[in-house]
């Protein structure tokens, strides 16, 4: 077993700085998040090589259970997006949560996270998100 951190766990100003760091604690293994807003991918590459520390994981989370279908649909863009990351930065493991009814906070328990309408659009999220993958 290795130890790994959630990229974001230890931030700096850049890259280089937060994965000098993350390097400094003895920590190899990331699962990182990336979004259109990262440096380009060869760069991420780079810098994660030259530290030695391998992407276990990218981070696919979104709220698959959003009462509000379009953020749903907009995540699933966004797990499209991270899927085709993977080769890139040496991984074929993307991370999910099931997400919450909060329409405010996707990490906040709701009293209908337990329906059989969340079940049915946690269901109906899982079979996108498996074509993807």
């Amino acid at each position: 077993m290795q130890i790994g951190l959630m990229e974001g766990t230890i931030r700096r100003e850049t890259l280089e700085e937060t994965l000098d760091v993350v390097a400094t604690h003895g920590i190899h293994h990331l699962q990182f998040h990336v979004s259109a807003g990262n440096p380009p991918l060869a760069k991420i590459r780079k810098e994660l090589d030259a530290r030695q520390i391998k992407v276990s994981a990218l981070s696919g989370t979104y709220n698959m259970i959003d009462p509000d279908v379009e953020k749903r649909r907009a995540g699933l863009s966004m797990l499209r997006y991270v899927a085709e990351q993977c080769e890139a930065l040496g991984t074929s493991v993307i991370t999910l949560c099931t997400g919450s009814r909060d329409p405010h906070n996707m990490w906040r328990a709701h009293p209908d996270n337990n329906t059989a309408s969340a079940w049915k659009d946690l269901v109906e999220s899982m079979e996108k998100a498996l074509i993807i993958a």
